[in-house]
């Protein structure tokens, strides 16, 4: 039988970041070797994990040790979410269609370097707030790493974009530790001069050794056949993207403030690197196992049972006066974060039409990673601010013990969800980053 005849046009960047969590469907074979070399890509993964380590889990820190309340802290993080939102989307748009995702990738290092170095330089609130978001639009190209490394595993299997993807994890885990401890014992005003060279870094890498590829799609893909102008999502998906919104918005406000009450309690930056580093270490190999545990329990009941144990940590960060207890319940976390956020892929894919699947799959990660963290941020730091860490645990304790019950509710038990799981996360944003950069 001849091969199937290819198709010229370029795949969309969003299209190919589905196909991770997206199952192949019936009329799509997949080859068994790899069109191109990712030796490249290993340790790009490494160098972002490591370069994001240095920020995103003390941004907080750093707004808190510069004046800002924790309700203009939840503000400017809200406004850097919406920014990073709308402008990475946009990034995406032109990837498709103009400049390669490579080629952006390295612009986007050198503007995040050039960027940070200007929190050296500022002395105001406001202007101190405009940096910050600066930051975050120059940093949301970075997302495209993961559809440049779902370019050259298109014609392979998905589960070695895995492989790939846990480096960015190992490079996070280290580089939490270390510029934790750094900034405890120097100062956190030293954030800026850490994460430019590292930044540029990754730009000078991906420039030296990622070349842009062209990819052709094989007859009978998603893009041969486009989903009809009038496709609707059916209710049951609607209801789950609303149970992520929930889910979304209480993680986003509880990871961010949980950096604030660490401080406060006298942890320290070093304890608050530790704590995000807690999280990757454990999340990394639940994601790993989480296809042995759905042979015993449904893909609605895993994302229950990870909101239950979200549920019992918020309430333990709630009534804890001690910074190391609070860091060390970020090891259950991980668990949580690997069961619900598989489950949420497999999920997706599970109440997705057959031509919508492209589109749900994007739909789910931008409401729980880019619209809930928008209203989390703010809320979140507006209880925070008016009713203390408390009452906004609680509060988001509440989001998410709803969000678990609509999840039952809604979204109908399928018994054969286990063959359709994908073997390890996806992520926009280094999960344990997601709180504060979608991250």
């Amino acid at each position: 039988m001849p091969p199937p005849a290819r198709s010229r046009n370029r795949v969309p960047t969003a299209v190919l970041f589905d196909t991770l969590s997206t199952p192949v469907a019936p009329s799509f074979e997949w080859p068994t070797k790899p069109n191109r070399t990712v030796s490249g890509l290993h340790w790009a993964y490494v160098l972002v994990g490591t370069a994001d380590g240095t920020v995103l889990p003390f941004v907080p820190l750093y707004l808190f040790d510069r004046g800002l309340t924790a309700a203009w802290i939840g503000l400017v993080l809200a406004v850097a979410a919406a920014a990073s939102l709308v402008l990475g989307l946009a990034w995406a748009y032109l990837a498709d269609r103009r400049f390669s995702p490579e080629r952006m990738v390295v612009a986007a290092s050198v503007a995040a370097s050039a960027v940070a170095l200007l929190l050296a330089l500022t002395s105001g609130a406001l202007t101190l707030a405009l940096v910050i978001v600066a930051l975050s639009v120059a940093r949301s190209p970075m997302m495209l790493l993961d559809p440049i490394a779902l370019r050259r595993l298109l014609t392979t299997r998905r589960t070695d974009y895995a492989r790939i993807r846990l480096r960015m994890s190992a490079g996070w885990a280290g580089s939490v530790v270390l510029s934790g401890g750094a900034f405890q014992a120097l100062s956190l005003r030293l954030l800026p001069f850490v994460y430019a060279p590292l930044a540029a870094i990754v730009g000078l890498w991906v420039w030296r050794f990622i070349k842009p590829v062209e990819v052709t799609p094989v007859a009978g893909d998603a893009i041969a056949h486009p989903a009809p102008m009038n496709a609707r999502l059916p209710l049951a998906m609607v209801s789950f993207l609303l149970s992520l919104f929930l889910l979304g918005a209480a993680l986003s406000a509880t990871q961010n403030f949980l950096t604030v009450q660490i401080d406060i309690l006298g942890g320290g930056a070093f304890l608050i690197g530790a704590a995000s580093a807690f999280q990757a270490l454990t999340e990394i190999p639940t994601m790993g196992y989480t296809h042995v545990l759905s042979r015993f329990a449904s893909q609605k009941v895993l994302f229950a049972i990870g909101c239950a144990i979200y549920v019992v940590i918020f309430i333990a960060w709630a009534f804890t006066t001690n910074a190391l207890v609070a860091a060390l319940l970020k090891l259950v976390v991980g668990v949580a974060f690997a069961l619900t956020y598989v489950a949420a892929v497999v999920i997706t894919e599970e109440l997705s039409p057959p031509h919508l699947r492209a589109t749900s799959q994007a739909l789910m990660k931008s409401v729980t990673f880019g619209l809930a963290p928008i209203f989390g941020a703010l809320a979140g730091g507006f209880l925070y601010s008016a009713a203390g860490p408390r009452a906004m645990f609680l509060t988001s304790t509440a989001l998410m013990l709803v969000a678990g019950v609509v999840v039952l509710i809604a979204v109908p038990t399928r018994r054969n969800a286990a063959a359709a799981l994908p073997s390890a996360p996806a992520p926009a944003l280094q999960p344990a980053a997601a709180a504060v950069d979608e991250a």
